[in-house]
């Protein structure tokens, strides 16, 4: 029976954000309007604006979505293929498969701004920056957005065997908490609500974003793959 190697679904990499959004999509002001408080009660700001970026990274976490511009580094052991070895024959699928395209990745959060530097490591840890222009075409359309290798370019050598590759991108749909789409903003506005009128009841950001609604309104945007 011809058989292929399994597709490994789980290569290890990290994401970690590196630049956090300058400003959160809904403001203390704005969260005070909308809860009907008085602008001149500052009893609760603190807690209003750590629940404002609590309730804001717990959707970008469920979601994979960037709110207001962020800069992250995606890290991988190896770059990444989706053409596996093929030996005789195809274990299942069709033959299209057999020519399904190598070189592209996918960077996790979106929408994706762009992508500033790549860098590769030998085996003695010492980086080597690519000029992403040069290898790669960006796809900041796409979410999540991509990086394809231009024709005929083949992926920057990087030998280290742990962490052997890190990609800086910057994701968000603008520097502005208005360029945030308005039923995200109003997803965080609810979620704060919930958080604020079951403080002390041991809520946690896990429930308030189920229960307030911010699920349902949130996972329009969200990209699910099978």
């Amino acid at each position: 029976m011809a058989l292929r190697s399994a597709l490994d679904l789980y290569r290890p990499r990290g994401n970690r954000i590196v630049t956090d959004p300058e400003v959160e999509p809904v403001s203390v002001p704005e969260m005070k309007e909308h809860l009907r408080i008085s602008v001149d009660n500052t009893d609760d700001d603190k807690f209003l604006t750590d629940a404002i970026t609590e309730s804001r990274q717990e959707i970008e976490d469920i979601t994979g979505l960037a709110f207001v511009t962020q800069t992250w580094i995606l890290t991988l052991d190896q770059w990444p293929s989706q053409r596996e070895p093929w030996w005789d024959g195809v274990r299942q699928g069709a033959i299209t498969e057999l020519h399904a395209m190598d070189g592209v990745m996918e960077l996790p959060r979106y929408p994706l701004q762009s992508v500033p530097s790549a860098n590769v490591y030998d085996d003695e840890g010492i980086a080597t920056a690519g000029v992403v222009a040069d290898v790669f075409d960006v796809d900041a359309q796409q979410m999540p957005g991509r990086m394809a290798l231009k024709s005929g370019a083949t992926w920057p050598i990087a030998t280290r065997e742990i962490n052997a590759v890190d990609v800086t991108y910057i994701a968000g749909y603008g520097n502005a908490n208005t360029d945030v789409p308005a039923p995200l903003r109003r997803a965080v506005r609810n979620m704060v609500a919930y958080v604020y009128a079951h403080r002390g009841d041991g809520c946690d950001m896990g429930d308030a974003y189920h229960k307030s609604g911010a699920a349902t309104i949130a996972g329009r945007y969200r990209v699910v793959k099978i």
